[in-house]
């Protein structure tokens, strides 16, 4: 893998989705969780929710590549669904 250029594209890391992302294609290619969390910080441009919520809460360590989705982002999903789901209902009512 060809960090620089891998870091050339991906340098914007504001959400949790993309640090996400980007952190499991880290583990792919056999870098440690410590490591990846590395190399985004010294990398990427991250937001605040990103360093709260990722890095500074250490949730960096429990992600993992073979799970398809975080447990706070599909909760977050569930929440936008059933949120347009229930205005939906509302508006046909």
């Amino acid at each position: 893998m060809d960090l620089d250029n891998f870091f050339e594209q991906n340098h914007k890391c504001y959400d949790r989705f993309t640090f996400d992302r980007i952190f499991k294609i880290l583990l792919l290619n056999d870098y440690s969780n410590e490591e990846s969390k590395d190399l985004i910080l010294f990398n990427c441009a991250v937001s605040s929710i990103i360093f709260q919520e990722r890095i500074d809460n250490n949730f960096y360590k429990k992600i993992k590549v073979e799970d398809l989705i975080s447990t706070d982002l599909q909760e977050l999903k569930n929440e936008i669904f059933n949120s347009k789901l229930s205005k939906h209902t509302l508006d046909i009512i």
